[in-house]
């Protein structure tokens, strides 16, 4: 294990799925996962001027940080559509990187 705030999550997803783990602490395990993945999802959007969109990102944490910018972010199939108010709508894909200049959204490779 690399540790990693998502190595930690997939560790304790590991263990509350054992066979021989009692109900109670499977969800103690899992609640502990869960916490891990926010926790790195708020990481990673700490930063005002840019988030990398990865796929163990939680749903909510690019639509939280695309409102504190005035925008608005739904996830999709191929990424997650930014846009506000009446502008042309901007696709972001996992891997990608949404930049604010401290104007608008762009996306980066």
């Amino acid at each position: 294990m690399s540790g990693t705030l998502i190595d930690l999550a997939r560790a304790y997803e590991e263990e509350a799925h054992r066979f021989r783990t009692s109900q109670r602490t499977r969800w103690a395990l899992q609640g502990t996962a869960d916490l891990f993945r926010r926790m790195a999802g708020n990481r990673a959007a700490a930063d005002p001027a840019r988030l990398t969109l990865t796929m163990s990102m939680l749903l909510d944490i690019p639509d939280r940080w695309c409102r504190q910018h005035g925008y608005r972010a739904v996830a999709g199939v191929g990424g997650w559509v930014v846009q506000r108010d009446g502008e042309p709508a901007i696709l972001a894909r996992v891997g990608e990187t949404l930049l604010w200049n401290g104007e608008e959204i762009t996306v980066a490779p």
